[in-house]
């Protein structure tokens, strides 16, 4: 069998971005020509179609791509959790203090942060592990990572971990600016009925959040895909009608003449925690990094 990680990758993301080569390609920064390419040399080699059509284009997958798909899913879910666990080793054997990020924290929170303090303390040696919310929690419960930025709720045993809240936010609505519900007041949820829809992953929190709130709305929207990248979550909007669900704190990087951000009357919360287990005593360096970044959401704005 010719098929690579690189390629179940490839896989993955088109089947994640709805089949849309365009937006797949444009998600991955390859070409659409080598995904088709992919696709075409797949299909002849190993005799196996992965796709049905509609039209000259991809309208899903046959029953053999579906589980072509999945066992690369999982295959590489576990090629990420190696590569995790060889840094993580690595990190344990340096002594070095691990913190697990979200990537829209990671960027929205900590992008000035992170460089700031390597350079005010250069012997200070820390790793920051960038995954969704789920399974940082599962690492910080299983001690390989030291700090870990949650979002409500944590299901943490207070018992054991402490969490201080860093952000009190909530999660709101992006689309085209000519889409037709930017042109009315903060949205009601059933507003949403009909249109497709778009959020993070499955291996975000966010993703179950925005689920538990189209159940509780009887909204039985679908998703025109899920990604780990906001940034192309908030782009896959434009020209179209998706409507793509995300916390609030993302708009500040938004071309706001091209896409639109519209609140819920009933919002769902995004609120922020540091996370750490409680021991007995804490390293200088691991309470020093805590108290740093809890300074820098507490300081006041000017």
């Amino acid at each position: 069998m010719n098929l690579d990680v690189n390629q179940m990758s490839y896989l993955i993301n088109i089947v994640e971005c709805g089949c849309n080569l365009t937006l797949a390609a444009k998600k991955i920064h390859i070409s659409q020509s080598a995904l088709s390419q992919f696709i075409k040399n797949f299909e002849q080699d190993e005799e196996v179609i992965l796709f049905n059509r509609k039209n000259g284009r991809l309208s899903g997958l046959t029953e053999s791509g579906q589980k072509i798909y999945q066992y690369s899913k999982e295959i590489m879910e576990k090629v990420e959790e190696l590569d995790q666990l060889v840094r993580r080793e690595a990190s344990k054997q340096k002594g070095t203090v691990r913190l697990g990020v979200p990537s829209l924290i990671l960027r929205v929170y900590l992008a000035t942060f992170i460089p700031n303090f390597t350079l005010n303390f250069p012997d200070i040696q820390f790793e920051v592990t960038e995954n969704g919310c789920h399974n940082l929690r599962k690492m910080l419960i299983n001690n390989d990572i030291d700090l870990a930025f949650l979002i409500e709720p944590t299901d943490l045993d207070l018992t054991s971990f402490d969490q201080h809240v860093v952000d009190i936010n909530e999660m709101v609505a992006f689309m085209d600016s000519e889409h037709v519900l930017n042109h009315s007041a903060d949205l009601e949820w059933e507003e949403l009925k009909g249109y497709p829809l778009a959020t993070f992953n499955e291996t975000f929190t966010t993703n179950g959040l925005v689920r538990d709130k189209l159940n509780e709305n009887h909204l039985d929207n679908k998703f025109s895909f899920l990604s780990a990248s906001w940034d192309f979550l908030v782009e896959a909007t434009r020209w179209n009608d998706i409507v793509t669900i995300l916390p609030k704190p993302i708009d500040k990087y938004m071309d706001t003449n091209e896409v639109a951000v519209k609140r819920f009357k009933d919002p769902i919360p995004f609120n922020v925690y540091l996370c750490r287990r409680k021991k007995e005593t804490y390293s200088d360096v691991e309470d020093m990094l805590l108290n740093a970044i809890l300074d820098m959401f507490y300081a006041p704005v000017d």
